[in-house]
Order: C-alpha cells, then structure tokens, then sequence
C-alpha cells in the first residue's frame, strides 16, 4: 500500500475513484472533492485521506495503481558507491530528487534502485546550504524514504519500465563504468525504453554496447559534466578519467553548455542532461517521449 504522503499527494484523482454511494461524506461528495482538492494543502489531503474507512482506502488504492500504469513507471537508477578512491562521495541528491519529483507529479509510478541495493549513500556536498534545492527538502521531508533499502539494479528487469533513467555524482566514476550497468543500458534501448541519464550519469552508457556491438553512444548527439566543469570542482585528478573526453572517444556527439547553466539533449529515445542543474530539464525531456 502507499504511504500516506503519496496518497494525499495524489488525493486529486479521488473524484474518479469515488462514486456517491461510496465516499465517507456522503451523495455528491465526489465532486465536491474533485472542486475542492486543488485548493487543499499537503496537510489538509493527508487529514482527508486518513479520515477514510478501509473500503475507500482500497477504491482509491486501486484508482491510484491504475492511473500510474496508464502514465508510465520509471526506474532511477543510482551510484552506490560513497568513495571514489579516498575521496568521500556518493550520489548527487538533486540528481534523484529532482527527476523522481518531476515524475511522480505527473502521476508516473516510480521507483529507486542501486548498484548494490540498500540505503543510497548522498553526497554531503549535495545537501550543503549552497546546493540544497526544494526537492531535496521535500526528500528529507520524507526522510528520505524512496532512498532507503533500494534494490539492486541486477533485480531490476528494465524492460518493464517506460523510462530508466540514470543519476550522477561522483560515486558512479566507481561502480557505473562496468558490464553489468552497460547491460542494462543496452538492454532497455534495445526494448524500445526512453533512456536518460543527468551529469556524471552517462558513466553508464561506457561500457553499454549498442544491437551492432559498437559502443552505445557511437553516433549518438549527448550531453554530461563537462571536463571545465571537473575542473572546476577540483577533481580532475581524482575520476578515473573524463567523462566526456571519454564519451567523444567512443564516437559520441558531446555538446556541452556553459558550466553550471541547465542543458537537456534529445536523440531518438536517449536523453542527457549536462549537470545538477540540468536535473529536472532532463526529467520534462523524458516526459516529452512517452
């Protein structure tokens, strides 16, 4: 069942769930809801929802399922590594949070996994006062929920999702350049599946082999942490090597924007944001291919 959050969060399609005879206010209140419930605050769905019997509870439990499987389902994938070397790191907060928000909003059903399962290890830098975004504090208002006790990507069958997306920080220079992510990768491109990834997320299309065995991004038009902006931040020395320069080797068509300026690119079904600040353009990117 969901949790409360989610529920409320959803309590706009309580109208269709509903008829008369069922809802606990009475004939009618079904379209009263559905007047009313966009003015509501968060607060005020979550008392709502909690004040409904069992019975309701279900009718909309099972408006709710139906809704996000004619919406689509998403799958983020995500480092699980919380070193790079001796360097502490992890995933970049914003580059989960603002994607799963982006995609929960617009009804998709959406799930978090890991490389190795469990509680998704964040980089500290990423919730520092200076990058904090929103829906990082709305992740901490849910204690951080869809973040604990994830899945392994191994577990995962991506074919079942409409969208796979992967995030970045630094954590993924560790354990998203390997056969078992590329696969993955390959895997839910050859079904048809709207790939994307935002910043150092594209680590996982390096090893990913394309149907002709040539490397994924060959050819392909992408974006991702550019190499100014790894120097930038200090750690040239420090990844495995750069991401781009990388990715241009293996016959990409890296563009990149200014540092730190939001940039989504669009080729077929992959979609790539440059940084951070790309997160959320690379999310409504995905929505435009469903």
């Amino acid at each position: 069942r969901r949790s409360l959050e989610s529920l409320s969060h959803h309590c706009h399609l309580l109208a269709a769930s509903l008829s008369p005879s069922s809802s606990p206010m009475g004939c009618g209140a079904s379209v009263g809801v559905a007047a009313g419930v966009k003015a509501m605050t968060e607060a005020e769905m979550k008392d709502l929802v909690a004040s409904f019997d069992a019975a309701t509870l279900e009718k909309l439990q099972k408006a709710l399922d139906g809704t996000a499987k004619k919406a689509g389902k998403v799958l983020i994938v995500t480092t699980s590594a919380d070193k790079m070397g001796e360097h502490a790191t992890g995933a970049w907060s914003e580059e989960i949070t603002g994607p799963y928000y982006i995609f929960l909003d617009k009804g998709l059903e959406v799930k978090v996994c890991s490389v190795a399962g469990g509680d998704i290890p964040i980089d500290a830098g990423s919730l520092s006062d200076t990058f904090k975004t929103e829906n990082d504090k709305r992740m901490l208002e849910a204690d951080n929920g869809p973040l604990k006790g994830t899945s392994k990507l191994a577990d995962e069958d991506v074919t079942q999702f409409d969208i796979v997306f992967f995030s970045g920080g630094h954590g993924t220079c560790v354990d998203f350049p390997t056969e078992e992510v590329g696969a993955a990768v390959s895997k839910a491109a050859a079904a048809g599946k709207v790939v994307a990834s935002v910043c150092h997320g594209p680590m996982a299309f390096v090893s990913a082999k394309g149907a002709d065995g040539e490397p994924f991004v060959k050819g392909k038009k992408i974006t991702c942490f550019s190499d100014v902006e790894e120097g930038q931040v200090g750690l040239t020395e420090k990844v495995p090597f750069l991401l781009e320069a990388k990715l241009k080797e293996l016959g990409a068509e890296v563009s990149v924007g200014d540092p730190w300026g939001s940039k989504a690119v669009i080729d077929g079904k992959l979609v790539t944001g440059q940084n951070p600040q790309s997160s959320v353009e690379a999310a409504k990117a995905c929505l435009t291919l469903l």
